[in-house]
């Protein structure tokens, strides 16, 4: 069943750089369903704005995706076609009731994690410049996100059914940076069915697949010109380590 999904799958690419955590749902979802997607050297600033790319998404941003009927842009809605590829997997719930549910954490995802995690890890990454205000504001409401999720995960092993879906793997692959990067011991301590939730999933091989081995933050990393006084605000106290030569987010 997986050489036939895989067939009747065949013709997908997916255009995005290395490392963008809005790309690795759609990857994972893959993993999960069996389905081949083709993932080609992108360089951002260069492959994106050609008159080719335009034609598949008009802002040039990625990621986006061909299929065999056409391309499509938007992480969510790649990652969720993917996810529909193959339904005896679920990913997108057992009912009309789960599927909406699904939804609702997918959206959840991209609007209140997605947003302050990108804000968060850009200026570690040195995509976007340290701002003390906008990195105050990310903390509070990531710290909000992640109040919700710990709420919901008290009474739930995963966020839909008893089951992995497409909202767990959207949410994993939103705060992967976040956990590995700046919420450290004592954050995650405050969010305990987080940290119990994101290390179950990361340690199915569908995840592993495309993260590796996952470490949870030890020493937290701050961005080049970020003062301790002015991480503390969201996070917790760490120290003053720096990101190297690691790629992620959702770079455009």
């Amino acid at each position: 069943k997986k050489a036939t999904m895989a067939a009747a799958a065949s013709g997908l690419t997916l255009y995005s750089y290395e490392g963008d955590f809005r790309a690795l749902k759609v990857l994972i979802a893959a993993e999960f369903n069996g389905v081949d997607i083709a993932t080609p050297e992108f360089k951002v600033g260069t492959d994106n704005v050609t008159p080719e790319f335009l034609a598949k998404n008009p802002l040039g941003k990625v990621p986006v995706m061909d299929t065999p009927e056409g391309s499509l842009f938007e992480s969510s809605a790649i990652a969720r076609y993917v996810a529909r590829l193959r339904r005896d997997s679920d990913l997108c719930g057992r009912s009309f009731f789960e599927s909406g549910q699904v939804d609702a954490w997918v959206d959840f995802c991209s609007h209140q994690v997605e947003v302050p995690s990108s804000l968060i890890v850009f200026p570690i990454f040195g995509y976007t410049p340290y701002k003390k205000q906008i990195d105050m504001q990310a903390w509070t409401d990531l710290t909000a996100a992640l109040a919700a999720m710990e709420k919901h995960l008290l009474h739930h092993t995963y966020f839909v059914g008893e089951s992995i879906t497409l909202a767990d793997i959207a949410l994993v692959s939103a705060l992967f940076y976040p956990m590995t990067m700046v919420l450290d011991a004592e954050a995650r301590a405050s969010f305990p069915c987080v940290t119990r939730w994101f290390t179950t999933c990361v340690g199915k091989p569908q995840f592993a697949a495309r993260l590796g081995e996952t470490t949870l933050c030890v020493e937290r990393m701050l961005a080049e010109g970020a003062s301790k006084a002015a991480a503390a605000k969201g996070g917790k106290k760490g120290g003053d380590k720096k990101a190297g030569n690691k790629k992620g987010g959702d770079k455009k």
